[in-house]
């Protein structure tokens, strides 16, 4: 066995034996008042090496009370890497020492439960329960002797056990050695053998606490039974205890798989999500990219360490809407581009923004203007703020713009698209790879548990887990401007600079302050407002406002900047609420307590 499937095997069985001696801790934390008083088991070994076993368990239950106990004895244990032994149990009686008691037999996940007790009845105090069974294929034969190695009680009773103790029967004069050992999984603490000639007897020397146990070993002249070779069957793989082997083989390939999908996702993005860009530099040229079918000139994929100098702009490049440049600078259609959609139709005189008392509400008056102008987007965006009414407060959009708000974004993707600012739809990109990711992930988690129980193959599906979620993590930048987009998002960055350090043209603005209104749904879409109203403090501004915005207070820069930052929230909100549904929501090599058949341990009910 390799080195790494070695420390594998052994990791999983210390966690599985300190799994197990928790539970049984925190099991008899939930039992307490009751305890086992005695556990005496009486073992008969038959010529055939068949086991007659006799349990006297007696119990107080003390004033709890319950209907009985169930004993759990494990039929199935591993043998080798590729099988597991099993055993034959077959119950003959359950009694009080004296009367039969209702019992009933089951197998559950490889171990026999004997529950016993009446359903309709409960007990309290002391109460004895007598078990015999038999069971074929625990004997063990070596060259020199045969063996019994045997859990007597169990380490899964949830209570301490007061005494346990147990005798085994043997032909006379057979006995070789004997060895006995008491504690949790793993001790080798040993406790008292006695030979009596025809059989031994084995007494633990303290009361065995909750995940606790006693452990026989007892070797035989090979001549006192026949023992025949344990029964054996090809280990069925649990998953996910057997589904990692860790072998070269296995390893490698994950590491193979890994790496290679992961570099499949890379160049996934390198040629779907990186921005393309011109082949030659011209930044400083400012037409509209080419229609679709038209020439354009050479692409590529934008360099992963290019640096592009920004060159400031003093207008909008190619007098493109601030939703249009929202959109190409984080290539997404969302609120606030619709927000500055509002102001700019308001600015351009569709629309009439008018502020309520402290700010709470504001109303919204239509105004004539030229329909044929304005695009799909904004149309959409008009017609469903006042829908056939002149006027509108934002309160009353809520729960109702919902769906307009959506087929305005959609139309806001599909201007990008007629103008070839992008290779794909962003938004369906994100979703279709996002997807995608999702799916591989299904992929390979199907793949990890089908191979790692066919063949303990489970790390080549975990490759493919793994790369699922690379793909999905890079859906929120697989969006691709194409070459002209890209051109236009330099501009735009070009454009950001000029209104973020505005301050600088302070001078230029104190002649043209109207400037203010007709920049300020880019402001709002470069999240700049405070800094653009900043640029033209104390600058009359009020010229600027041809009616389109009537506040509380004088139409100044600073204060409409304040007035903007919450009517933005107030937008947000009002045309994003969706209304709630309806609706409810070996025994002497080595030996230790645990290491033989038998066991398992039991509970009341």
């Amino acid at each position: 066995m390799s080195l790494p499937k070695t420390l594998a095997r052994l990791i999983l069985a210390g966690v599985g034996a300190a799994s197990m001696v928790l539970g049984s801790s925190l099991a008899g934390h939930a039992d307490e008042g009751w305890v086992i008083t005695s556990f005496h088991s009486d073992i008969v070994i038959a010529p055939n090496s068949t086991l007659l076993v006799t349990e006297d368990i007696r119990v107080d239950f003390g004033s709890q009370s319950k209907h009985g106990i169930f004993r759990t004895i494990p039929l199935r244990y591993s043998f080798n890497d590729t099988q597991d032994r099993f055993y034959l149990l077959d119950v003959r009686s359950v009694t009080d020492g004296t009367n039969p008691l209702q019992h009933d037999d089951s197998v559950v996940s490889d171990n026999e439960v004997i529950k016993i007790g009446d359903p309709n009845v409960l007990v309290s105090g002391p109460q004895r329960y007598v078990i015999t069974y038999s069971v074929a294929g625990a004997m063990n034969f070596f060259s020199q002797h045969d063996e019994l190695f045997w859990n007597v009680d169990g380490a899964l009773w949830p209570v301490p056990k007061t005494e346990v103790t147990a005798t085994v029967h043997i032909p006379s004069g057979s006995l070789e050695k004997s060895s006995c050992y008491m504690g949790p999984v793993g001790s080798t603490e040993t406790c008292t053998t006695t030979d009596g000639g025809d059989h031994v007897d084995f007494a633990s020397t303290r009361q065995l606490g909750s995940g606790e146990e006693m452990s026989l070993a007892l070797a035989i002249n090979p001549a006192g039974v026949t023992v025949p070779p344990p029964m054996l069957e090809a280990r069925q793989r649990q998953f996910p205890r057997d589904a990692f082997d860790l072998t070269p083989l296995t390893v490698g390939l994950f590491v193979i798989l890994t790496l290679l999908g992961l570099g499949l996702v890379a160049w996934n993005w390198w040629v779907h999500g990186r921005d393309r860009a011109y082949l030659t530099q011209h930044y400083l040229a400012s037409t509209p990219p080419a229609p679709p079918g038209a020439s354009s000139e050479p692409e590529r994929t934008q360099p992963l360490f290019a640096h592009d100098t920004l060159v400031v702009e003093f207008g909008p490049p190619q007098n493109m809407r601030p939703a249009e440049l929202g959109l190409i600078l984080d290539e997404s259609a969302d609120t606030k581009d619709v927000t500055a959609t509002i102001v700019d139709l308001a600015v351009r005189g569709y629309l009439a923004i008018a502020e309520g008392a402290g700010k709470a509400d504001w109303t919204l008056t239509k105004k004539s203007g030229p329909m044929e102008s304005l695009l799909p987007y904004e149309g959409t965006l008009l017609n469903g703020l006042f829908a056939g009414r002149d006027t509108v407060k934002l309160s009353e959009l809520k729960g109702t713009f919902a769906p307009t708000l959506k087929m305005a974004e959609g139309q806001i993707y599909a201007d990008s698209l007629s103008r070839r600012l992008f290779t794909s739809n962003p938004n369906q990109a994100r979703v279709a790879w996002g997807c995608l990711g999702f799916a591989l992930v299904l992929v390979g988690f199907a793949a990890t548990v089908s191979l790692g129980l066919a063949f303990g193959w489970g790390l080549v599906g975990l490759a493919i887990v793994i790369s699922g979620i690379a793909l999905a993590a890079t859906f929120p930048f697989m969006p691709q401007r194409t070459a002209a987009g890209r051109d236009l998002l330099q501009h735009t960055l070009g454009f950001r600079l000029y209104m973020t350090t505005a301050e600088k043209y302070r001078q230029q603005f104190a002649e043209k302050a109207q400037i203010f209104t007709q920049l300020l749904p880019y402001a709002i879409v470069f999240g700049c407002v405070t800094q653009w109203a900043k640029a033209f403090e104390g600058i009359d501004t009020a010229a600027a406002n041809s009616g389109w915005y009537l506040g509380n207070a004088p139409f100044q820069a600073a204060l409409l900047a304040s007035s903007l930052e919450s009517m933005n929230t107030n937008i947000s909100s009002a045309i994003t609420y969706v209304p709630p549904s309806a609706g409810s929501s070996s025994g002497f090599s080595g030996g230790f307590s645990g290491g033989g058949g038998g066991g398992g341990g039991g509970g009341s009910w």
